[in-house]
């Protein structure tokens, strides 16, 4: 029980059984020929990209595109053939590099939508932004601190006895 627990985390790529996954094959996909194992191994190699985009959020870990996108060759890899006998001269060509770019395109949104920075405070500001910000901010507090006092003399000049005002000379 335990060497199957460990070799579920462990190994290399995952054992994923198509059938337990409750998708149904597409039309061109035949287990009497290669289009079977060409789309398992697209299907395998799509949760290894998907599994290292989870792990990993900086832009600079999407610098090689083989990290997270799955490429002909590296299907053709898998399965043991040639790229250009599954890719272009078979009868399910067509659909099966329709396909990997469909997977590409939803690894590219996965990507994409793992890099995307929200604003966090001021740590994701640029030093030129962090500046006008901090001198917009500081005249802002400027006019705050003068029409503050500007309030405060008037309230003080409200609240003054008349008796008070005469004898400083203040209207």
């Amino acid at each position: 029980m335990s060497e199957e627990y460990f070799d579920k985390y462990l190994s290399d790529v995952p054992v994923i059984n198509l059938n337990d996954t409750q998708q149904s094959l597409p039309a061109w996909v035949d287990k009497r020929n290669s289009s079977y194992s060409a789309f398992e191994a697209i299907y395998i190699l799509k949760q290894v990209k998907y599994r290292y985009i989870q792990g990993h959020t900086k832009k600079s870990d999407y610098i090689k595109k083989s990290k997270f996108l799955i490429s002909k060759a590296e299907v053709a890899k898998q399965i043991c053939k040639t790229a250009q006998s599954i890719f272009r001269a078979s009868s399910y060509s067509l659909e099966l590099r329709e396909y990997l770019d469909e997977v590409n395109e939803s690894l590219i949104k996965a990507k994409d939508k793992k890099i995307e920075r929200k604003a966090h405070g001021l740590q994701h500001l640029s030093k030129a932004e962090l500046k006008t910000k901090t001198r917009s901010a500081s005249e802002e507090l400027k006019l705050i601190k003068q029409t503050n006092c500007e309030n405060l003399y008037t309230k003080l000049l409200e609240s003054i006895p008349l008796d008070v005002k005469r004898r400083l000379g203040v209207k």
